[in-house]
């Protein structure tokens, strides 16, 4: 099993790891265009030419910071068809391990780069926005919210634990694509659409199960965008909603799984 989630993170480093360096300099590029000391370069008269400068750039980095995150888990998917579904596939599935190893080997890696993405996006976010005017507001917000509720919060706790909830977020969607792929390879034509198909159904049915099972668990997502509503809504929704992403994954695992070991098609 370690030697299965080795390999697999060992092909998959050399996939990403281009991505995630260009990320993390372009971060502070956006950083020193956001200064005081790149803004003083600009006049009284042609001050608004730093601004757009200042906005276009964040925009770009946010653009890439989603297409890295879209691209980690294309190579994933990528890399799950060429393991297991081509005739490589042959040698993956006479190893001495269970179906359920090996699905479960994808799916661990896939939360390592989910929780790398995170960790990205936070330190890309720390990078850019610490010391301005939108932090300093966000701090006050959950000052406010512990003064209020006389309860102490960690700013900290709150990054990692909605982090995590976001990594496997992430993480449901790679094992998705992994159920997607293993069902379109039980036909032998019209694969790729099949594939597509059982992606957006079986999403829009996780949804509608998801919806449901949050209704039950009383978490109701606040409308606008007051940040003592959003910060509340964090610290009383996060526990919930990574129990019930952890529920999917595994579903999603033991389906994948199953059709792996008894429905298994390389043709």
């Amino acid at each position: 099993m370690l030697n299965l989630i080795y390999y697999d993170l060992k092909t998959t480093i050399r996939k990403l790891w281009g991505y995630i360096i260009l990320v993390c300099v372009f971060a502070f590029f956006v950083r020193f265009l956001w200064s005081s000391a790149f803004m003083s370069v600009f006049g009284n008269t042609d001050f608004y030419i730093g601004s757009i400068i200042k906005l276009a750039a964040a925009g770009f980095l946010g653009a890439l910071g989603f297409l890295t995150a879209i691209v980690t888990i294309v190579r994933q998917a990528q890399w799950f068809d060429e393991n297991i579904l081509s005739p490589q596939g042959q040698f993956t599935n006479m190893l001495p391990v269970s179906s359920l190893e090996i699905v479960l080997s994808k799916i661990i890696v896939s939360l390592f780069w989910s929780i790398v993405i995170v960790l990205i996006a936070i330190g890309v976010i720390s990078v850019v926005m610490v010391q301005t005017e939108y932090f300093e507001i966000f701090v006050k917000a959950i000052t406010e919210i512990s003064i209020n509720n006389n309860i102490h919060i960690s700013l900290t706790g709150i990054m990692l634990s909605v982090g995590f909830c976001i990594a496997t977020v992430i993480t449901s969607l790679v094992a998705l694509c992994f159920l997607s792929q293993m069902i379109g390879q039980m036909s032998n034509a019209f694969r790729n659409s099949i594939v597509l198909l059982s992606f957006v159904g079986i999403l829009a049915l996780s949804l509608g199960i998801q919806f449901l099972i949050a209704k039950v668990f009383g978490i109701l997502v606040p409308i606008g965008s007051d940040p003592n509503q959003l910060i509340a809504f964090a610290i009383s929704s996060t526990t919930k909603c990574i129990i019930i992403n952890i529920a999917t994954i595994i579903v999603y695992w033991l389906a994948t799984s199953y059709i792996l070991r008894y429905h298994l098609n390389l043709l």
